[in-house]
């Protein structure tokens, strides 16, 4: 029988020679690399995730207004409720429940409006709203976001609650990728905001430090 491992060996030396580039990608320290993310920081992503998936299903399923408002409102459901156990206990130390309850509130708002725009088509304020769900949803980011800037001080959430301001107004720009351009704005500030340091009042950047750390330093111990 053949040494597969000698085998494998050797296809791998071959390819290093023919491929420099492979090389130095198998000489990189992959290991030294330390990928984590803190609970802050996975409320991001799922919130992400879900946006990114209802405004794409949006964008390109066939399935119908009223089967995909179900199954929004179920990702919706389902971000608030996993969100907000992620991040609790840390609002509730750093005295922030109101973000938590103002995000939550928001995307109910948002989701009602949609229900009542998609199964109450036939009156003219549910066709205003059909007609302008990417503003809506996007204009709500953008005062949740501003709330934020106000109330944490940070510059980051400001300029996200512009961002998302100028992306209403481009909207008008790509009409027949409004969805697309809605679920692409939204998910990637919260993915940029998930990987990058963002500015607060310094004293609760100290707290949510020391917090952190505490936390990491029991989970070790655990």
């Amino acid at each position: 029988m053949q040494d597969l491992n000698g085998l494998l060996k050797a296809h791998v030396k071959q390819q290093k020679a023919a491929h420099p580039w492979l090389a130095r990608l198998l000489r990189f320290p992959w290991r030294s690399l330390n990928f984590s993310f803190s609970q802050l920081d996975q409320a991001f992503w799922i919130w992400g995730a879900i946006a990114l998936a209802i405004f794409s299903l949006a964008q390109f399923s066939t399935l119908s207004w009223m089967t995909q408002s179900l199954l929004d409102a179920a990702l919706t459901g389902i971000g608030i409720i996993s969100t907000s156990k992620l991040t609790w206990r840390l609002a509730c130390s750093e005295r922030l429940k109101w973000v938590v309850c103002l995000w939550a509130v928001l995307m109910m708002v948002g989701m009602i409006a949609t229900a009542y725009g998609i199964f109450c088509s036939s009156s003219p304020g549910a066709v205003l709203i059909l007609l302008n769900l990417c503003p809506l949803w996007l204009g709500l980011c953008a005062l949740g976001y501003l709330a934020m800037s106000i109330g944490l001080q940070s510059r980051c959430f400001g300029a996200a609650s512009w961002v998302h301001g100028a992306a209403i107004a481009a909207l008008s720009f790509d009409p027949h990728h409004q969805f697309l351009t809605t679920g692409l704005v939204m998910a990637l500030t919260l993915f940029f905001f998930s990987v990058v340091p963002w500015d607060m009042r310094a004293a609760e950047a100290e707290e949510l430090c020391g917090v952190q750390i505490r936390d990491s330093r029991l989970e070790i111990a655990d």
